[in-house]
């Protein structure tokens, strides 16, 4: 959440006016500012407690240095620094524009036009930062922003220059972001510019179908696809195919250099709007938000609604509007559904939203563990689809293919139809809509067909997701069927000892979580994963994966005593945080069970100061897991 400037502040920086906090991390926080000729700048400021640390000191000069050698049409530019003062600062031209990442989650992939223009801008941003002898490591959909006339990259932090050799974390870390790494930077091996255009092939393919092309249900096992497995391109337009596959191949030599792809792509047409129209209608937005923000020139003004730090400015939400009708589709819910796919939402409305009945009490997370997914939605779904819902696949829900999920829930393919419920999940995102069901407030996500109904945002629901592309019909009817058979749905017979009803909040106690710098009672996060918040933060997830066997580079095995052993995992963020792993039960010859714990902090070392009692815990954790 976004925090305003204490009073003791002050509010200029250098030549610059500060207009709010937009975020902070683990190394310094980032602040809205305007310059004297008026333009948005965000400001990267060191923590004031690593100010006398020299280590942060060069790190933070370095990164002034890398981004002030980069300048181009494709990238947010350097405008202004100090690293020799009391508080060292970095200023880059604030880019008015959507995350890729936030644009493909809320508006879907993009067209073809838009990908080539996307590809196009990248290739040329990539070309820009390799002709000064930079590798950017960490080209991710989060540091790609969708700007009114092009896409921009942004966040050199760990940009390294090619052939320095410069050691930016401990011997054998892997940097960047797992799902767009390259194979050589899994492997923590030197990179080129080479691994910049593979990782430029995967973003390309998300925003193509909103996929990574290597993603599994965790760090490690997506770092063992990268590295083993053929990408997933089924789904990318074919126009795209041969180029997206060309920058994935494992070979660094093999893959295309940003100038022969931007030969490949060729002279593109001029566009005024080379994003989708939703797209655009966010940036001016945006746009006109931040000139509301300087419409008092002598204000400092605290931004309300959290902002990333290194994208845009989202300006807070319009008050939903109000209609006199309510969706009728079912009887009255007992917990909250939530419909995801990515095309428009059609609602049938047909009462007055003043004859509302009273809402029901939501179940309890033990009664939504107890449920068992792949009976209840096929059950719910009844025998056949009609037929003007089938979203092209089979009518008959026996012919089918249902398949548990990592998280206790199901997934139903059918051809092109995918169809998955998941059990005891949050509805964070979810705004109100006006509307109700069945007098339980009506909730959606962005502009998706995503629906949230009878909770307020963060309480527990019911998800369903589907891909369909042209019509949310498959999605409604499923919401219809599983809230009128909400009920009675069927429960679990639990194999002995499954950790699919384990209560994770109950497996570390109080003492424990102080122990790590976390505060206690834990808060539950999901059905099957639990938190503990405060200077460090703790998250126990119990899930079920595919079994891989992750290689070394991804994991090591640690004995914690007692004939206990738990798999160290290679971290996004090695510095900031320590991921354990322990192997409870295996289901046959494919799956698993696991019990995963997280320690997070702002400390840059605090692998190194709570890995220990990190493993400690774990190993409480596994005492108390049944057996």
């Amino acid at each position: 959440m976004i925090e305003p400037l204490s009073p003791a502040e002050s509010t200029m920086i250098g030549r610059y006016r500060i207009r709010g906090v937009l975020g902070a991390g683990g190394m310094g926080r980032v602040l809205l500012a305007t310059g004297p000729d008026g333009r948005f700048v965000a400001i990267k400021q060191i923590h004031a407690h690593l100010l006398d640390d020299r280590e942060f000191r060069a790190r933070f000069e370095r990164e002034v240095a890398v981004s002030a050698r980069v300048s181009g049409a494709f990238t947010a530019a350097v405008v202004d620094f100090d690293t020799s003062g009391e508080t060292p600062w970095l200023a880059s031209l604030f880019i008015a524009g959507v995350p890729l990442d936030r644009a493909i989650r809320e508006h879907g992939p993009l067209p073809v036009p838009a990908l080539r223009t996307l590809a196009s801008g990248l290739a040329s941003a990539l070309h820009s930062i390799h002709s000064t002898g930079l590798v950017h490591r960490d080209l991710k959909p989060a540091n790609v922003i969708l700007a009114a006339d092009g896409p921009r990259v942004i966040d050199f932090g760990i940009a390294q220059a090619v052939g320095t050799g410069a050691q930016l974390t401990e011997v054998g870390a892997v940097v960047g972001s797992p799902a767009y790494m390259s194979p050589e930077q899994a492997m923590s091996e030197p990179v080129a510019s080479a691994a910049d255009v593979f990782s430029l092939g995967s973003l390309l393919c998300m925003a193509a179908t909103g996929d990574s092309p290597f993603a599994a249900n965790s760090a490690a096992y997506t770092l063992f696809n990268i590295v083993h497995s053929e990408p997933r391109l089924d789904a990318v337009p074919p126009e795209l195919r041969e180029l997206i596959g060309g920058c994935l191949r494992k070979d660094p030599a093999a893959r295309p250099t940003p100038a022969q792809i931007l030969d490949y792509l060729g002279v593109l047409p001029v566009q005024s709007m080379p994003w989708p129209a939703s797209v655009h209608a966010g940036i001016a937005e945006q746009s006109r938000y931040l000139v509301s923000l300087t419409s008092d020139p002598e204000a400092t003004q605290i931004i309300s609604s959290p902002i990333r730090p290194d994208a845009t400015v989202t300006p807070p939400s319009r008050p939903p509007g109000r209609t006199r009708t309510k969706l009728a589709i079912g009887v009255a819910a007992a917990a909250a559904v939530v419909v995801a796919a990515t095309t428009a939402v059609v609602i049938v409305r047909d009462e007055p939203a003043e004859t509302t009945a009273a809402p029901a009490s939501l179940p309890g997370l033990a009664q939504l563990r107890e449920v068992s997914a792949c009976d209840w939605l096929p059950q719910a779904l009844g025998p056949t689809l009609p037929a003007d819902i089938g979203a092209g696949s089979k009518l008959n829900v026996a012919d089918w293919q249902w398949q548990q999920t990592s998280t206790w829930g199901c997934q139903g393919t059918s051809g092109a139809a995918e169809l998955t419920l998941e059990i005891g999940t949050a509805l964070d995102g979810f705004t109100a809509t006006g509307d109700t069901v069945h007098g339980l407030p009506l909730r959606r996500r962005g502009i998706e067909c995503a629906l949230g109904v009878g909770a307020e945002s963060g309480g527990w629901g019911i998800t369903l997701a589907t891909k369909e592309r042209t019509s949310c019909a498959l999605a409604e009817y499923a919401v219809e069927r599983v809230i009128a058979t909400m009920a009675s749905p069927p429960r679990a017979a639990a194999a002995s000892g499954s950790l699919s009803g384990v209560d994770p909040c109950a497996l570390v106690d109080d003492a424990e979580a102080v122990a790590v710098g976390a505060t206690a009672p834990g808060t539950p996060v999901t059905a099957h994963t639990c938190e503990w918040r405060g200077a460090n933060t703790i998250r126990l997830t119990l899930s079920y994966p595919l079994r891989v066997d992750l290689p070394t580079f991804a994991r090591k095995v640690v004995d914690v005593g007692d004939g206990v052993f738990v798999d160290a995992l290679a971290s996004t963020e090695p510095g900031s945080e320590c991921l354990r792993m322990y192997r409870f039960r295996e289901i046959g010859q494919q799956y698993l069970e696991v019990a995963t714990l997280q320690v997070r902090g702002a400390e840059e070392r605090i692998a190194d100061t709570k890995c220990p009692a990190a493993e400690s815990v774990l190993k409480s954790v596994v005492g108390r897991l049944p057996q």
